[in-house]
């Protein structure tokens, strides 16, 4: 079930190319390679889902990372690494316990939600 939710999240996003970097930027990895977007969302839904940010980035403990159009890739990256504490919020550093690749396919996955509709909901297929 969770290769159906991938696909029909990753196949929903929209940004224009100027938004993305180039891979030289990105540690060699295309954000806008559906494959990367694909990895990305499968370890937000593992990683990140369950307690945080919620299946498909719906947000659970910590914010939606759905129809976030403020969080620029550069940011996402340092977040995603360093981890933040803020008024009570935190969230973990991934940086060494994931390689810098999979960081950016989260990235990728994030970037991928930017519009997603939110009539959009996982198939339940048994």
């Amino acid at each position: 079930m969770l290769g159906i939710v991938i696909a029909s999240v990753a196949t929903t996003y929209a940004w224009s190319a100027d938004e993305l970097p180039a891979p030289d930027k990105t540690g060699g990895v295309d954000l806008g390679n559906p494959e990367v977007i694909q990895r990305g969302l499968k370890l937000l839904n593992t990683a990140c889902g369950g307690y945080c940010h919620g299946t498909d980035g719906r947000g659970l403990k910590a914010p939606s990372l759905r129809n976030r159009t403020d969080l620029a890739w550069n940011s996402l990256h340092a977040t995603i690494t360093n981890g933040r504490k803020r008024a009570g919020k935190m969230m973990p550093a991934w940086k060494g316990s994931i390689p810098d690749d999979d960081i950016w396919a989260a990235v990728a996955a994030i970037i991928s939600l930017r519009s997603v509709e939110a009539s959009v909901e996982p198939e339940n297929k048994h």
